[in-house]
């Protein structure tokens, strides 16, 4: 659950995951962006579904089978060079969740999936993302 992790004392920064993608379309890899100070929560339970059993393309469509291959830590800044590449321009957690929680919903819903704790637990910690509701009150 987020809020529970081990934090480092990290600056007001910004982490960035660059997650690469197997066979998607559009994109060879991501860039997701999220708050330094959830960067523990955010990273366990990326690395948690990468290592799923619906870390696939049938599940997942595009970002199906993904592997998160660089963590960088407590950036103060980052300067996209190249606008008209949207693989240059990172993606917001939130932005990411949704997309994850868009499909697993989908799923979910026709029956696809099944029940899991891990399932559940994944689309709790997805939808807390998308919300917003994991970034600690100033």
């Amino acid at each position: 659950m987020f809020g529970f992790g081990k934090k480092a004392k990290k600056p007001d920064g910004i982490d960035i995951l660059i997650i690469k993608t197997v066979e998607a379309k559009n994109r060879n890899f991501y860039q997701v962006a999220f708050p330094s100070v959830v960067a523990n929560d955010v990273l366990s339970m990326l690395q948690k579904l990468e290592k799923s059993k619906i870390n696939k393309q049938e599940f997942l469509g595009e970002i199906g089978g993904f592997r998160i291959v660089t963590h960088l830590e407590a950036l103060t800044s980052y300067d996209v060079l190249d606008d008209a590449d949207m693989e240059a321009q990172p993606v917001q957690i939130a932005d990411f969740a949704n997309i994850l929680l868009r499909r697993l919903e989908a799923l979910a819903e026709s029956g696809k999936l099944g029940e899991s704790e891990d399932l559940a637990f994944i689309m709790g910690e997805l939808t807390m993302l998308r919300d917003g509701s994991f970034l600690p009150l100033e």
